[in-house]
């Protein structure tokens, strides 16, 4: 298979128009079109569905998609190590962090000491795609991921390297929501519009699912997936949200926010180092895998569990 006709799959499937993504890649949009063909006679199916719009990925196509991205970054990872040479670590390495935790906090940490320390790695840190982060990992669209700990993931091992406890978060321009100092009940919040990401994160199961086991309903005004959208509406009263206390202080300045712990549930889950279980990590994503764990042990606080107190008073304005 064409690792190059790959390449132009996965920028049509991106952009969504062969048209355009012609114009992106520098080629002719019948040329495009000829790859496509020629890919599509390979694979002995058809990827790509023409719209009112543009294309679509067919069923097929969507799989073909998730395998390339692994495929074009192993390729990728091949050309940066035989490049470098075999006299220091070197390679592309590629870390999935998980959206509303602590783990986005790590990345310019981990670039920086990446960086001082083994200038011919390639760091590339991902948040959002198209498959879990734990499938990534199985698929090889990523080296490890620090994700929250879905359970067992047949493929791939998880570490456990941290466990978060999860405080309500309110914006501190509005008066506070509850008397209650730094706690709120489930039942208090019950009575507030809450902005979380879709029912099928990690932070929102973990919500719902402790709101119905006190009999309460989560009354969710927004669901919001990227995080810098979820905080700039927060910040500005629109609703409160739930968030690791870590998360937290990565988020919002310490001003912007008020922090309270559930006074009457715990709301927590783990971090782990998700890696894959038969296939070993490259001699680069070892050392960068050990790197974050040494971060992940100097965060601020304990090792281990967070207390919601420190983190909550530190939050509050």
């Amino acid at each position: 298979m064409d690792t190059r006709r790959l390449g132009y799959f996965v920028r049509v499937v991106d952009v969504g128009n062969i048209t355009r993504a012609a114009d992106s890649l520098h080629i002719t949009q019948s040329a495009l079109s000829q790859h496509i063909s020629a890919l599509e006679h390979d694979v002995k199916t058809r990827l790509l569905t023409r719209t009112g719009r543009g294309v679509v990925a067919t069923a097929s196509g969507r799989s073909l998609y998730r395998y390339a991205q692994g495929i074009l970054r192993l390729e990728k990872a091949a050309r940066i190590d035989l490049r470098a040479g075999g006299d220091t670590p070197a390679g592309l390495v590629t870390v999935g962090l998980a959206s509303y935790s602590m783990a986005p906090g790590l990345a310019v940490p981990l670039l920086r000491v990446v960086r001082e320390r083994y200038p011919n790695i390639q760091l590339q840190l991902i948040q959002n795609l198209t498959v879990v982060m734990s499938q990534a990992v199985l698929l090889g669209q990523v080296d490890m991921a620090l994700i929250y700990d879905p359970g067992y993931v047949k493929g791939v091992v998880f570490e456990h390297v941290l466990e978060e406890d999860f405080c309500l978060i309110s914006s501190a321009r509005l008066p506070p929501v509850t008397h209650r100092g730094d706690s709120i009940t489930l039942k208090e919040a019950s009575r507030l519009g809450f902005i979380l990401p879709s029912e099928v994160h990690t932070v929102r199961r973990i919500t719902d699912a402790a709101f119905h086991a006190a009999g309460l309903h989560c009354s969710v005004v927004a669901e919001i997936e990227p995080g810098m959208v979820l905080r700039d509406a927060v910040v500005s009263g629109l609703g409160v949200t739930v968030l690791p206390l870590t998360a937290t202080r990565a988020h919002f300045a310490p001003d912007e926010v008020r922090a309270y712990r559930f006074a009457d549930s715990q709301l927590h889950t783990a971090m782990s180092l998700c890696t894959p279980e038969v296939q070993p990590l490259s001699e680069a994503a070892a050392l960068v895998a050990d790197l974050l764990r040494t971060l992940i042990r100097d965060q601020p606080g304990p090792a281990g569990r967070r207390e919601p107190s420190v983190a909550a008073n530190a939050a509050h304005p």
